[in-house]
């Protein structure tokens, strides 16, 4: 016998399925962006400007790719989720994938600025290493930490040098010296308003979690003498992703070599100063964006190369954990004899 279900149960899930379908999700939309090509132009100018230094011709497209992702705040559907995986070629992430909890919206917007633009320094860095051009570094006390114990003998400005009698080189050297030594006061050298000084300082102890390590209460920040600057002249992309290609841009720019040879080739990555390519959110989404534009070599970080589930048809990916990884990629001939992933 076939008992009929009440009416108001009907409705009751009725209402279950709508509210299902239009009730917002903890979720954001991921979606291909359109690949940059950086020798192209953009509103006129080139994307990437290079000045004080001499420039050679380029051939081809060398883009940056990109995705779209939906803000922090916005609510999705579950009918938007279906639209997603019914075409296959957008994706739905946790939105902590890409934002942590309560983050403003303002700041995230901040943060993608900052790392593009730290991505730009890094891989003119990058290049320049590459190429074994020479630059130098500065080191300079930009603010005091909070219970700072040598706030009476330093000033804004001092331009750190030494530690110890021994040269300091970078921010990463400085931190292994004070790491390392077991001394309640040591010799800080700087350079204050053009004049070298020995300064003793004081190291104190700070509590991080379980651990107490050497405190100096410093803000430091490199300063870069560069040869030459670089210009990028784009709008609405940020991140650090586009590290190894805004280096491999700069190489091919400043060298006779042709890297491109009139090739249609994309990558995705951040940069280093010393070369080293890190890995990026969204490379599917990357691949679909350079495979619509025709690309057929595509550089990616190979730490990525386990998410590659699919690869758009004619289009070659090839992974990467270095700069010169990357530029030997570049100069291989014979496709068959790169390495490929996903």
């Amino acid at each position: 016998m076939i008992r009929r279900v009440p009416r108001r149960y009907l409705s009751l899930v009725t209402l279950l399925i709508i509210l299902g379908l239009i009730a917002p999700l903890p979720y954001v939309l991921v979606e291909p962006g359109t690949p940059t090509n950086t020798f192209g132009k953009e509103k006129g100018k080139p994307v990437l400007e290079i000045f004080g230094q001499k420039v050679y011709p380029t051939n081809g497209k060398l883009n940056l790719t990109s995705i779209s992702v939906t803000s922090p705040n916005s609510r999705l559907q579950s009918f938007e989720l279906l639209r997603a995986w019914i075409d296959g070629e957008r994706s739905v992430q946790p939105r902590e994938v890409f934002y942590s909890r309560d983050v403003d919206p303002k700041k995230v917007n901040e943060e993608n600025a900052r790392e593009m633009k730290n991505s730009q320094i890094n891989a003119q860095l990058a290049a320049l290493n590459n190429l074994e051009i020479k630059y130098s570094l500065r080191l300079v006390i930009e603010n005091f930490r909070e219970k700072s114990p040598n706030k009476k003998v330093l000033k804004k400005g001092d331009q750190v040098i030494s530690f110890e009698g021994t040269r300091i080189n970078s921010s990463k050297e400085l931190r292994k010296a004070l790491t390392n030594t077991q001394s309640k006061e040591v010799d800080l050298g700087v350079i204050r308003g053009g004049k070298q000084m020995v300064i003793p300082i004081t190291i104190s102890k700070q509590k991080i979690g379980e651990v107490e390590k050497n405190f100096i209460g410093l803000y430091i920040s490199e300063k870069y003498d560069l040869p030459f600057k670089v210009t990028l002249n784009l709008k609405n992309i940020g991140g650090p992703s586009a590290g190894l290609v805004f280096a491999l841009t700069i190489i091919d720019k400043i060298t006779e070599e042709d890297l491109i040879r009139g090739r249609n080739i994309a990558g995705t990555g951040t940069i280093s100063p010393i070369g080293e390519v890190g890995p990026i959110g969204g490379i599917e989404g990357k691949l679909i964006g350079a495979g619509r534009a025709g690309v057929t070599l595509f550089l990616a970080p190979a730490l990525n190369c386990s998410e590659i589930r699919h690869t758009p048809r004619g289009l070659q990916v090839v992974p990467v954990d270095t700069l010169t990884e990357a530029l030997a990629a570049l100069r291989e001939r014979n496709r068959e004899r790169l390495p490929t992933c996903g």
